[in-house]
């Protein structure tokens, strides 16, 4: 990992000897301190992390190494993060390498980076929990990749699970994902979600933090001792009120949707846990 004493930005500098079984992560942006902030905040992945200074840099970068990740600013001089998306994504070689752009937080830069190819779309600004869990799960998508040479043809998309009192989340689950052709089954309360398991398991779990958010913790550890849910994505649906709870949560689940539910980000959060839980 980056040590935060030592400068980022130097291009002229030797990258690390790889550690065997160590993931690692690329790092793309034009500023300074901000490649030093943000390799800090990544250093909890427990990948080795390089950092260049451009999109040119980040390709020459890749003429030589290949990490199980990259993350680029969206807005650089020259070639910004949108089109280095573009080229690394109509390379063979590079294609299957998950890219996540980091943007503010906006529809339409979040728009711009899926329409690029993007895997994933990360803000600075972005809750530091969430931050962390989605980086880490970019990450995650990237070592299987590596470990099954790139992307499998999948059949028949995964169902999700929403574990909601409201039946509103649930209705606009299945207005979302209608045309993404994921079937969606909705349950009033953790018991009813715990007998539902017994019989089926989806391939996501949507989780309400409404619900008795305390004992929550406790709950997906007896669910985790079901047969086939050792492994099962949970997707935490969290209103502002309830987001100080996904500290105590954030080893337990492995990404969050802020209520009120927006399509685009419904659509694109469920589908990233279905790609990576299809991947094993």
């Amino acid at each position: 990992m980056i040590d935060p004493g030592i400068p980022v930005d130097r291009p002229e500098r030797s990258p690390r000897i790889p550690v065997q079984g160590q993931p690692s992560l690329l790092f793309v942006d034009d500023d300074t301190y901000m490649r030093r902030l943000m390799a800090a905040r990544l250093e909890n992945l427990g990948a080795q992390v390089e950092a260049v200074a451009s999109g040119q840099a980040a390709l020459t970068f890749l003429e030589s190494h290949r990490p199980d990740l990259i993350i680029s600013d969206a807005v650089m001089p020259e070639l910004n993060g949108f089109d280095l998306c573009r080229r690394l994504k109509a390379d063979p070689l590079l294609q299957s390498i998950p890219i996540v752009i980091l943007t503010a937080l906006t529809r339409d830069l979040r728009q711009r980076s899926i329409e690029a190819g993007a895997d994933d779309y990360l803000s600075k600004l972005e809750h530091e929990v969430v931050f962390r869990m989605r980086a880490r799960l970019a990450l995650e998508l990237g070592v299987r990749l590596a470990a099954r040479g790139g992307e499998p043809g999948f059949g028949e998309k995964g169902s999700l699970l929403v574990v909601s009192g409201s039946k509103a989340v649930q209705a606009q689950f299945e207005s979302h994902l209608l045309k993404e052709g994921v079937p969606v089954t909705g349950v009033p309360t953790l018991a009813a979600a715990l007998e539902q398991l017994r019989t089926k398991v989806p391939g996501v779990m949507a989780l309400d933090l409404a619900l008795a958010p305390e004992n929550l913790a406790e709950w997906i550890l007896q669910l985790r001792g079901l047969q086939g849910c050792a492994a099962l994505p949970i997707l935490a649906l969290a209103g502002k009120d309830e987001d100080v709870w996904l500290a105590s949560l954030e080893p337990l689940i492995q990404d969050r949707l802020p209520k009120p539910l927006d399509g685009q980000e419904s659509r694109h959060r469920v589908n990233l846990l279905l790609r990576i839980a299809a991947l094993g």
